[in-house]
């Protein structure tokens, strides 16, 4: 006869081992009822499930989030099925995990000594995991049979779970002790596996320990700062590369992480010529133009010269980004006298592109003198940027929200921009009299 479609051929009920990890996912996102139906799945399967179906579950279970984990095993104290009746059944990796959650600590034991005995993510997973058990009998079984494990996939699992019960006082130092093991050579192959794992957490381990085994040779240093996609990982490389080689933070400066391109900055000698540090000084990002700044305060050179220097020579060929970088850092160091010249960029008979009209009004917001601050940005709430209209009415409710007028805040309260009617609506936002008694702190001698 035809088997039914959809049923399986074992039980007859149906197929569904396709879905486990749509449901692993469900409940890794921590919601009680996904946790706690997923947890019921699973103790379900191991004594109505065929086969096949135990094995995706256990697939899905290694794949999903170390967080699953935790949430099952605090899923599993509390009302609901009991992880003490599932069947153990030699050595069924699922069956065990399951038991490894019960609320008897002799059967967590138990459990244990049979994931000891298996190898493979799931049940080192579940080993570290009952490493943080609240039974010293069952935390040091665990511990004890973590520590021998050496298998690279087996290692990055131990790990990914370790780093999230690191906050634990039951763990103690088990993660240094872990760390302090794949140190030795037995183990290299383990880490360079953690500097590849999709977990970020396990990965930033693995490049930590990799940068400190000395695993890294100076060219992956710099391609890694240049081009990987974790912003800590980036970071370590490039302090790294700039330990060894501080000549390679003129290339580090072509970075597109800010951080990277910071640690770049503070790199540069002492002595670096002020042109090399133009670029830095209108960086897009407003922590390398303070550590540009840092560069030349130090050697007594006030930075607002090659900011006003700069922007006089700039013409029509001046790329836009560095005209607009050299706008917002004259208005981070510089003072009233700079606001003629931030206001030329802002002249509606030569409009300058969006990005540099932003730039520019953000600084004047923060240079020109506060009676003075309506009659300059008032005529500009009707720009037709977006950002620009936005930075004008943030710098009127900051500094001068009594002296604008109606007909200003109206213009911004019927903007199409819902980021410039919130400006707008701020003006109003302010008590008079304490708008008038608010005073201006100017920065003029901080890079920040």
């Amino acid at each position: 006869m035809r088997r039914r479609r959809g049923r399986s051929p074992q039980h007859g009920a149906a197929d569904v081992s396709g879905r486990w990890g749509e449901w692993c996912a469900a409940a890794g996102r921590g919601r009680p009822a996904d946790v706690d139906a997923l947890l019921a799945r699973l103790l379900a399967l191991p004594a109505q499930g065929a086969p096949h179906e135990r094995a995706a579950a256990l697939a899905a279970l290694t794949a999903a989030p170390p967080r699953l984990l935790l949430l099952l095993d605090r899923a599993a104290r509390t009302a609901g099925p009991d992880a003490r009746d599932v069947p153990a059944a030699g050595h069924d990796v699922l069956a065990l995990l399951l038991r490894s959650f019960a609320p008897d600590g002799h059967v967590r034991q138990a459990a244990v000594e049979g994931l000891a005995c298996c190898g493979g993510p799931a049940a080192v997973a579940a080993l570290a995991l009952r490493s943080a058990d609240w039974v010293d009998a069952v935390r040091a079984r665990a511990t004890a049979a973590l520590l021998v494990r050496s298998a690279p996939e087996e290692v990055a699992a131990a790990v990914r779970v370790l780093l999230r019960l690191a906050g634990r006082s039951r763990t103690g130092a088990l993660l240094a002790d872990y760390r302090a093991l794949l140190c030795r050579s037995p183990h290299r192959r383990a880490v360079r596996v953690l500097v590849a794992d999709s977990d970020r957490a396990a990965r930033r381990f693995g490049v930590a320990l990799a940068l400190e085994l000395g695993e890294y040779a100076r060219g992956d240093l710099l391609r890694t700062a240049l081009r990987d996609r974790d912003q800590v990982c980036r970071t370590l490389c490039a302090q790294r590369l700039l330990d060894l080689e501080p000549d390679q933070a003129g290339r580090l400066l072509l970075a597109g992480d800010a951080a990277v391109r910071e640690l770049a900055v503070a790199a540069l000698p002492a002595d670096v010529p002020a042109t090399r540090l133009v670029v830095p000084l209108a960086d897009r990002a407003r922590m390398v133009r303070a550590t540009a700044r840092w560069q030349l305060y130090g050697r007594g050179e006030p930075p607002s010269a090659v900011y006003r220097r700069q922007l006089g020579r700039a013409g029509r060929t001046t790329p836009v980004r560095l005209l607009a970088g050299l706008a917002a850092g004259l208005g981070e160091c510089g003072d009233a006298a700079d606001v003629p010249a931030l206001m030329r960029l802002l002249d509606h008979r030569r409009p300058a592109p969006p990005m540099v009209r932003r730039a520019a009004v953000k600084a004047v917001g923060r240079l020109a003198p506060q009676e003075d601050l309506v009659g300059l940005l008032g005529p500009l709430a009707m720009d037709p940027d977006p950002g620009a209209a936005r930075e004008v009415f943030a710098a009127l409710a900051a500094r001068a929200p009594a002296e604008v007028p109606v007909e200003i805040r109206w213009i911004g309260s019927v903007r199409p921009e819902a980021a410039v009617r919130r400006a707008a609506a701020r003006i109003g936002a302010v008590p008079p009299r304490r708008a008038r008694s608010r005073t201006y702190e100017q920065s003029g001698h901080s890079p920040r």
